[in-house]
């Protein structure tokens, strides 16, 4: 340390020593807006303190390091790093320790283990741990010992509104001036934790502190008569992400401006802004107090911020409002929200009573929030709801007057888009008549004004119409099929193989596009071959991928101009966003050399979509400058007048510094004086030897043992006109940062169109680079038109071998429909198989829609318009449905939906019942499928009877899984070969062998199903010989066909052409029958 140091930051540096070998949690600053005694040089040492780290009680709640994801918070801050103006008189209390342990308020959340009902609050705030009085109950705020809300309802009543806060006028009045600024934005958020920003840090006050101390062991002081806890304003997107990961609403409080221009902005000496939003009236918003602003509330579904964000994938939430028509059917309005991009897509539906279309959208975008009316949810609605989000899922329920009527609904767009100059969306005007998601619609909108996101947001009007159950264009994967295919997720992990296989995407928003791809793979094939013809062109010119990786290291721009829209975009982003822009319009004019002559007209489409940015580079360039560091847009001369006349104040009073130095020089006698700055607010202090004797006018700010610092009257008025026009410049600078970000926004769907144009060349770039990832051997789908689906593959392997030795996997050849039977009833042991086969068939006749290559020697494929699973066995206790009900839940919405153009494949129907009943179920809903619906399809079963009904059906064919055993040891070796025929037998023993079970039970089980068998067969050998009956697959189509005469099926117009090709699969299955003698 120099001699020359000031005593002050000796103490501050010794405090912060003692900090750092502490096992550290920030503490943050407590201050006071009140302007201090102007006598008051520096703080003692028990203010000081407060700056420090605290001592953490465990290690736990220390931020982690950069390789966890963070940096580390840990910090310390002296006086000389806050803000003078903003600093306590009052004597805080260190020692301070909550009563009793805060159980908080946290948002609602689902889980597998506690599900709370439709509307049910959290957890009751004015009780503690083991039902002691929470430890505000202790503090001097009667209201809080009395809590009500704003309507003066008590905690506890069933109309008790947590989100708000009564408070007397008395005890307004018995506020200071930061009080009624605090309560007067917490009485409206009193269920939310509020971040205020003072200075360079940002605290916790009351409730909120207590809930710091109790989650995070951040240290708790006192403020006057509030408790308080503060981390540094540099970190405080780190804790907003803790606090909602353990389920808060956040709050932040931004500080509008310094103690400075408060008392400029008081005088009238410093410009109102021209570009910013006007700042909300306040009870606190006098003269004494600095002005604050709450930016937004947060949670977890509503994030918007980049830097909270902890993964490219969207987090989403859905706003429901349920109905119910005529038949009795429920009737859903639903609304998909992006928050961190501004997109909506809304859908109006009426859904099945399983809620199979309400479970696809949960599958498909696992909200992080689910909005509904309190009370609003059927009790089978809310199972689906819970059994389909995730853990994590916060709900938040609205009051019914809070979800609004349509007619208010467009009042409250038409007044939203008025105040920001532009036009209510044609997308919401298509759902006028739609009741539901109106509804729906002001349900969000009135929430989202509650978090002031609502301006920010629908103002971008990103707006779409999801259609995904009657869209022509895609097939249709419903959340049953994604789920067992393991398309998303498999094992419970957030990314499933597969999709690591094949998103290869360079950019975040390509990968969020490439989900959306994997879930609606395209049905048009003019479409899928298109996109192959694009693969084709970019595997064999590998210059294409090498020149897009240029792009590989753009950031978030689909977020990060939704930032700018809303003016909440730091200048460092900003200029990310332009660069990252010029980087596009560089790589694509490169792009479009390299395509000049290609036949793939997906790609030179989608590059002719880019519109040429150039010029609007160009002009938002003109407008800045930037500072040495490149950190900071610096107006251009003439470009801000404000500016310009603040710089030119500010250059004057520091000529006039210099012109006051010589002066003091002179007057002093020596040239041994020259101006200090100690710290960012005491500035320029005419520092002396402590040997020389100033005038009595001068004023003593600061010194060490050697030299003195003072203020002369001259000099202390320029420092004031300094400080006044370094705050105009920055309040200027403020201004022109908004000035520019509103030039970028005039663009907004133009910018928009460019990352949209991108993410789809990064996609189709995936797919490329996916198809060769898959390895030898593989090819490209031959894409076919027919009326009917088909699908063939010859040695096709599981796309999710590659990059293991996939060398002892066995390929097998598929084909359903075309020239073969479109339906194949599929025999073997277990484990020898049979869901693999299954599995393997759907991904990889997804893969072949997406427009990728498939993992075979060839493919042939006639689109299909939907795939329908049945698989696995589970059963849904909150849903109250036992693994045989789920099962026929499944094979209930597979009879309704399956089509001629469909792929279903059904995995051991029948298993969770009885063997007769099971038998019977499997018969009824195969012979359904096969004679009817006509859909390509696989049955696998262990019902060996099904073999012998189907064998005469035209549209069935047996298959099995080959075995082969050791007639010595017995010893079962499974071939996975797929193979004509029926399996002989299950050899479930044989399994259990290998599962551990002890060998005698094995054997004994051995001879009672081998004695059980030749009974068995016995019983079945005398009733052919004696029964010449027709079997009952054929018994059953002739009786259909009696019946469709006798209702005159045959001259019904609308239904001849289906009935005539039912007629004739069923005599084609009477033709293969063989009659005996």
């Amino acid at each position: 340390m120099d001699e020359d140091e000031d005593e002050g930051i000796v103490e501050r540096s010794r405090t912060a020593a003692r900090g750092k070998r502490k096992s550290v949690v920030v503490a943050g600053s407590s201050s006071e807006d009140e302007e201090p005694p102007a006598s008051r040089s520096r703080l003692p040492a028990s203010k000081k303190a407060r700056y420090s780290c605290a001592s953490s009680a465990s290690g736990a709640s220390t931020p982690k390091s950069a390789g966890d994801g963070f940096s580390s918070h840990a910090s310390t801050a002296g006086p000389s790093e806050a803000d003078d103006d903003d600093l306590e008189d009052e004597d805080d209390n260190p020692g301070f320790k909550p009563k009793s342990k805060l159980l908080a308020t946290k948002s609602t959340k689902s889980s597998s283990s506690t599900k709370l009902k439709s509307g049910q609050s959290a957890t009751n705030p004015d009780k503690a741990a083991g039902g002691a009085e929470a430890p505000w109950k202790q503090g001097p705020w009667a209201f809080l010992r009395d809590i009500k809300d704003a309507d003066g309802n008590p905690m506890g009543s069933p109309e008790y509104d947590p989100r708000t806060l009564h408070i007397s006028k008395k005890d307004w009045a018995s506020m200071t001036p930061f009080e009624v600024q605090f309560w007067e934005i917490k009485r409206n958020h009193f269920d939310t934790v509020l971040f205020f920003q003072k200075g360079k840090f940002s605290e916790l006050y009351e409730g909120d502190a207590l809930i710091g101390h109790q989650e995070f062991d951040l240290k708790i002081t006192k403020r006057v008569k509030m408790s308080m806890v503060g981390v540094p304003e540099s970190s405080v997107d780190f804790w907003i992400a803790k606090f909602l990961a353990k389920g808060y609403k956040v709050g932040k409080v931004d500080q509008c401006e310094t103690a400075l221009g408060a008392e400029m902005r008081n005088k009238g000496s410093l410009p109102a802004s021209k570009y910013a939003k006007p700042p909300p009236q306040q009870k606190g918003s006098g003269k004494e107090i600095v002005r604050r602003e709450l930016r937004s509330v947060v949670t977890s579904g509503t994030i918007v911020d980049g830097s909270i964000l902890t993964d490219d994938a969207a987090t989403c939430l859905l706003a429901i409002k349920e109905n119910y028509n005529s038949s009795d059917f429920p009737v859903f309005g639903v609304i998909i929200m992006d928050a961190a991009t501004a997109e909506f897509n809304l859908t109006h539906f009426e859904d099945s009573a399983n809620r199979t279309h309400l479970e696809t959208i949960m599958s498909r975008f696992k909200p992080k929030e689910i909005l509904h009316e309190k009370s609003g949810l059927s009790p089978a609605t809310l199972r689906v709801l819970r059994n389909t989000a995730s853990s994590d899922c916060t709900w938040t329920a609205l009051k019914s007057d809070e979800f609004s009527e349509p007619e208010e609904c467009v009042c409250r767009l038409t007044e939203l888009f008025q105040e920001s100059g532009g036009q209510i969306p044609e997308v919401f005007k298509s759902f006028n008549s739609k009741v539901e998601t109106m509804q729906a619609l002001g349900g969000l909108l009135w929430y989202l004004k509650q978090l002031n996101l609502d301006k920010d947001l629908l103002t971008c009007k990103n707006v779409k119409v999801m259609d995904a159950f009657r869209c022509s264009k895609t097939m249709h994967l419903d959340g049953k099929t994604i789920s067992d295919l393991e398309l998303l997720q498999s094992d419970g992990s957030e990314e499933s193989r597969l999709l690591k296989l094949l998103n290869r995407c360079v950019t975040s928003f390509g990968k969020r596009l490439f989900r959306h791809w994997l879930c609606s793979p395209l049905q048009d094939a003019d479409a899928i071959r298109a996109r192959l013809d694009a693969v084709d062109f970019l595997m064999s010119h590998p210059s294409f991928e090498k020149t897009f990786s240029a792009l590989s290291g753009l950031p978030d721009l689909e977020r990060l101009i939704s930032r700018v829209h809303a003016g909440a975009c730091t200048v460092p982003n900003f200029l990310k966003v332009l660069e990252a822009f010029k980087k596009i319009y560089k790589t694509t004019q490169e792009l479009r050399q390299l395509i000049d002559e290609t036949p793939a007209i997906l790609l030179q489409e989608l590059l002719d979509s880019l519109p040429d940015v150039e010029k609007l580079l160009q002009n938002l360039e003109d407008m800045f400058t930037l500072n040495d560091d490149r950190r900071e847009l610096l107006p251009l001369e003439g470009k801000d007048e404000s500016y310009d006349m603040a710089l030119e104040e500010e250059r004057e009073a520091e000529k006039a510094l210099k012109a006051e130095l010589k002066a003091a020089k002179k007057l002093l006698k020596t040239e041994d004086v020259v101006y200090k700055d100690i710290g960012i607010k005491d500035i320029y202090q005419i520092q002396v030897s402590v040997k020389v004797k100033p005038p009595s006018n001068w004023t003593k700010m600061s010194g060490t043992k050697d030299c003195a610092r003072y203020y002369s009257p001259q000099s202390a008025q320029l420092v004031k006109k300094l400080k006044q026009a370094r705050e105009k410049k920055s309040c200027a600078l403020k201004d022109f940062h908004l000035k520019v970000f509103l030039a970028f926004d005039e663009d907004y769907l133009t910018w928009l169109q460019v990352v949209k144009s991108i993410a789809q060349l990064d996609c189709v770039l995936s797919l490329a680079k996916a198809s060769i990832a898959l390895g030898e051997t593989t090819c490209r789908p031959q894409i076919v038109d027919s009326a009917e689906a088909m699908v063939k593959f010859v040695t096709l392997r599981h796309p999710c071998t590659v990059g293991r030795d996939d060398s002892d996997f066995i390929s097998n050849d598929v084909s359903v429909g075309g020239d073969e039977c479109r339906m194949i009833l599929l025999t073997g042991p277990n484990m020898a198989g049979k869901s693999t086969l299954l599995r393997m068939t759907c991904v990889a006749t997804i893969l072949a829609q997406i427009g990728c290559y498939v993992p075979a020697e060839s493919a042939i494929i006639s689109p299909v318009d939907r795939i329908c699973t049945r698989m696995g066995a589970s059963d849904h206790i909150f849903a109250h449905a036992s693994t045989f009900k789920v099962e026929m839940d499944d094979a209930c919405k597979i009879l309704k939906e399956a089509t001629s153009k469909s792929l279903v494949i059904l995995d051991e129907l029948g298993r969770g019942t009885s063997t007769f009943d099971g038998h019977a179920i499997a018969f009824a809903v195969l012979h359904r499928l096969a004679t009817h619906s006509n859909c390509l399809g696989f049955f696998a079963t262990h019902y060996s009877a099904l073999t012998e009904d189907f064998q005469a059906h035209a549209n069935v064919a047996t298959k099995y899984m080959l075995t082969n055993v050791d007639e010595v040891t017995r010893e079962v070796v499974f071939l996975y070969k797929l193979a004509s025929g029926v399996s002989p037998r299950s050899y479930g023993p044989h399994v259990a062998k290998m599962a551990g079970i002890p060998s005698k039970i094995v054997q004994r089980a051995i001879s009672i199903s081998e004695e059980f068998e030749k009974e068995t067969k016995n019983r079945q050998l005398s009733t052919k010989q004696s029964d010449h009956r027709l079997n009952l697959v054929l018994q059953a189509d002739t009786a259909f066909l009696i019946n469709l005469v006798k209702k005159g099926g045959f001259a019904d117009p609308a239904s001849v052409k289906e009935n005539l090709n039912t007629l004739d699969r069923i005599l084609s299955g009477i033709q293969k029958f063989n009659f005996r003698n």
